[in-house]
């Protein structure tokens, strides 16, 4: 049976406009980008709520095939990041080998045919040689959250990921669960618009200064000369790099020693920060971190602290005992109504095994990726490819993140995953599949190299309620090498690290009957 495509990528945000761009370099033109939501893009496409945009500097926010000069900010809003997008697509042809509200709903790998089919919400199948899944880092919005009584609210309710643009906020009041990222975009834009704005906070955050500025005309220029937006980016990427070899290369007792150091010094200069920005001294308590420093990612907090100083808005520390029809019943008694929710309490993040979900990815005899990562750590060779899951990559998997941005790590799982398809096609094979010893070589190796820092997240990030921890008590999250090895290391892999089947022997597979069906033509 020929497959309908040769590949077909799921998700159309930055991994997968990265996987459409690098297949075509390797002669793959039959390809699929399918999406569930209704256009390319991903978080940019989906999450347009107020004042949304990156926290990293633009020149860091970007392919590396696809330099871009002349951001409007040092810290781009998401329109103009969406726009970027589309552009790099439309410059690369891919919109129409996309397929939107596509949703995916079981990959089943059929090793008869050596094929995947791809079952749609719709009932329909797809069916592809490779499928690579470019699904991101955040991959389902928690709409619902374990809270008493969500259930019974009966006001307008909203997520970053999906917000009402429709909704009048103007003299409302208005209460914001979670306070991460999102939050410090959306609270100052709603302070100044609603009568009364409740932020509860479970877990305190860390606020960075955001240096954010218009990029003049000439700061355009300069970027746009030959190597500029290189040179910017390989800054940032020179800074992480350090950071990263501290944390792989110093010895562990003074790793240790120096951990409890930074945090010392770290806590100090942020409350220091704090003290500066918010007026308030109890407010600035329950802004302080008791765990460490860089437990929690951060992100540049822009004007999201002196958001706290506005007579309209209260930060509420307390908890929330239960939501009611028209309000929220806080853990001290206190109920407040509110006339809208939004709940930014986060994502399920490709580091938790819960994202996995059992049945819904099936490869050889029957191997289910979701059981297997949920009873077994999360391992993945090169963070791409999964033993027992033949012809199929994973763009964001276990131990991936590295470098300043998205754009940086996908492209170096691209080109790994681009090596593998390659390396298959050239021996004129049908099917690859990592070797189980290779996968758990890696794994091992990963660890070694990750002791410092699994050391650091799984025994100082107490209380932290970070997704650098899973549920597990792991931290698969950071690929412990430096950024110079992760790039070499993404093609200078040993290609008998996988196993490759010839095309001759599929098709034996399929023209020998099986002994049931024999005895059965024989009768």
């Amino acid at each position: 049976m020929t497959p309908h495509y040769e590949v077909i990528v799921i998700g159309a945000g930055i991994g997968g406009i990265c996987a459409g761009v690098k297949l075509q370099e390797i002669g793959i033109q039959n390809f699929l980008i399918v999406d569930r939501v209704g256009g390319l893009g991903g978080t940019w496409y989906s999450h347009s709520y107020p004042d949304a945009g990156c926290d990293i500097p633009s020149t860091t926010y970007q392919f590396s095939f696809a330099r871009k000069p002349d951001w409007d900010r040092l810290f781009a809003k998401r329109d103009q990041i969406l726009e970027y997008l589309e552009q790099v697509a439309a410059d690369h042809d891919l919109p129409r080998r996309m397929r939107f509200h596509t949703s995916v709903v079981r990959e089943e790998w059929d090793d008869d045919q050596a094929l995947w089919r791809l079952h749609l919400a719709s009932g329909e199948v797809l069916t592809a040689r490779f499928v690579i899944s470019a699904v991101g880092a955040y991959i389902n919005a928690k709409t619902t959250p374990d809270i008493p009584g969500l259930a019974s609210y009966t006001g307008v309710s909203m997520h970053p990921a999906d917000w009402n643009h429709d909704y009048d906020f103007i003299g409302k009041r208005v209460a914001v669960i979670g306070v991460g990222a999102s939050t410090m975009q959306i609270a100052p834009k709603l302070a100044a618009q609603v009568e009364r704005l409740d932020i509860y906070q479970r877990t305190p955050q860390v606020y960075l200064p955001k240096p954010d500025f218009v990029l003049r005309p000439w700061m355009q220029r300069l970027l746009a000369l030959p190597g500029g937006s290189a040179v910017a980016n390989g800054v940032a990427q020179t800074v992480v790099d350090t950071a990263l070899r501290v944390a792989i290369y110093t010895p562990a007792p003074l790793w240790r020693a120096g951990a409890r150091l930074v945090d010392l010094a770290g806590r100090n200069a942020y409350a220091g920060w704090v003290r500066i920005k918010v007026k308030d001294k109890e407010i600035r308590k329950q802004l302080r971190p008791d765990f460490g420093i860089v437990c929690i990612r951060g992100g540049a907090g822009g004007d999201y602290l002196p958001t706290l100083n506005r007579d309209n808005v209260e930060l509420i520390t307390t908890g929330i005992a239960e939501i009611t029809a028209n309000g929220i019943r806080g853990a001290d008694g206190v109920e407040r109504d509110i006339d809208a929710l939004v709940l930014a309490t986060g994502y399920e993040v490709f580091s938790d095994p819960e994202s996995y979900k059992p049945g819904t990815v099936i490869g050889r005899a029957g191997f289910d990726l979701g059981v297997f990562y949920n009873t077994e750590e999360l391992k993945a060779y090169y963070s791409t490819s999964v033993s027992g899951i033949p012809n199929r990559f994973i763009m964001i998997g276990p131990y991936s993140w590295t470098g300043t941005a998205f754009h940086y790590f996908v492209e170096n799982a691209m080109r790994h995953i681009a090596a593998v398809i390659d390396e298959t096609r050239r021996r004129g094979a049908v099917v690859v599949e990592v070797r189980p010893e290779a996968q758990d070589r890696f794994h091992r190796d990963i660890l070694r190299s990750g002791r410092n820092l699994a050391y650091y997240l799984e025994t100082r990030c107490e209380g932290s309620n970070s997704y650098f921890i899973n549920s597990q008590g792991k931290s698969p999250y950071i690929r412990p090498w430096s950024l110079l090895k992760t790039y070499r290391k993404a093609v200078r892999f040993d290609r008998e690290d996988y196993s490759y089947r010839p095309a001759v022997e599929v098709d034996a597979a399929v023209d020998v009957p099986s002994r049931a069906t024999a005895r059965s033509l024989t009768r």
